[in-house]
């Protein structure tokens, strides 16, 4: 039976190619996509998504505008890594689909609702749709089957600051609400995510996809590539979102490691640092199962597969 997902996101290049996995993935029942801010502004981000599910053919799943700011710190965006559309250099014709009636909390809240124990909600982005829904009614958390968030920096540099990943960085509040809700969580953080580099000899090796599709793929990582290039000295991307979203075609494809993760709020250098504590020194439970060890080629062939699927 297909595992039915909520796909919270900010799209945003790699959220884009998790789309297109999932779309590709009859393991998986797409019950809806939330947008939040985070790549770049939300109307951005509702846009490229109501685009995104046209390309991808999946103009059946409802997306839902989200929150358009975090909950205490000011806006982030990140145009200059994923260009000022959010999507590189590709161009997507304007979309005809229109955005849910329901706020993307709200709908969260109904489908977690007629589904108790049921939904996966897959996080590529800042945390704020999820915190929101659990604040509006905290009892739903309790209804969540589990978490998987591309999310955090353990020993690996943090993105955007020298230790904090993005997505925590843009709501750090909110990630501390999800992580400690009592939720399974699984985190997927860049020290996992940074070995899943997608180069140009990945990219020749997508041959079999719908040409509009492929063109997609082509212009938008290109633009990824040359940021990674420019600021980051890496040859090629990192394709983040797409591993957390393989998880549910294939958990082997990473190793869990239990543990008690907190999120730094109040240092000004250390600000939404993920820290694990690995030997137990606060004396509490595990909150997290956190990817730290993952088989690249595995991934690479299974993403690269499904991309040529989408004919």
């Amino acid at each position: 039976m297909a595992e039915k997902i909520i796909f919270d996101t900010d799209p945003g290049i790699d959220d884009a190619l998790a789309l297109l996995l999932l779309a590709a993935s009859p393991e998986v029942e797409l019950l809806a996509i939330t947008v939040t801010h985070g790549n770049t502004s939300q109307d951005k981000c509702l846009r490229n998504a109501l685009q995104l599910v046209e390309l991808a053919g999946i103009t059946h799943v409802p997306v839902a505008r989200g929150a358009s700011e975090p909950l205490v710190k000011e806006l982030s965006v990140a145009e200059e890594t994923h260009g000022d559309g959010g999507l590189g250099y590709a161009q997507l014709p304007p979309s005809s689909q229109k955005p849910d009636g329901l706020l993307a909390h709200d709908l969260i809240i109904d489908l977690v609702e007629k589904n108790p124990g049921e939904i996966t909600l897959l996080c590529v982005g800042p945390m704020t749709n999820i915190a929101l829904a659990f604040l509006k009614k905290p009892s739903i958390a309790g209804k969540v089957k589990k978490i998987i968030s591309m999310g955090g920096a353990i020993h690996y540099p943090g993105n955007a600051t020298p230790q904090s990943e993005y997505n925590v960085f843009c709501d750090p509040e909110a990630f501390d609400i999800v992580l400690n809700a009592g939720i399974e969580c699984i985190l997927v953080p860049l020290d996992v995510t940074y070995k899943c580099i997608f180069t140009t000899e990945h990219l020749a090796r997508i041959t079999k996809a719908r040409s509009d599709v492929k063109k997609f793929i082509d212009d938008s990582t290109r633009f990824y590539m040359e940021f990674h290039a420019s600021h980051q000295s890496i040859q090629g991307c990192a394709i983040n979102d797409p591993l957390a979203a393989a998880l549910l075609i294939d958990p082997t494809l990473v190793h869990n490691r239990d543990y008690f993760v907190s999120v730094e709020l109040l240092s000004p250098t250390s600000k939404a640092k993920t820290i694990a504590d690995h030997y137990g020194a606060l004396k509490k439970a595990p909150n997290a199962k956190v990817s730290m060890d993952v088989d690249v080629e595995r991934f690479m062939n299974l993403f690269i597969e499904r991309m040529n699927a989408l004919i």
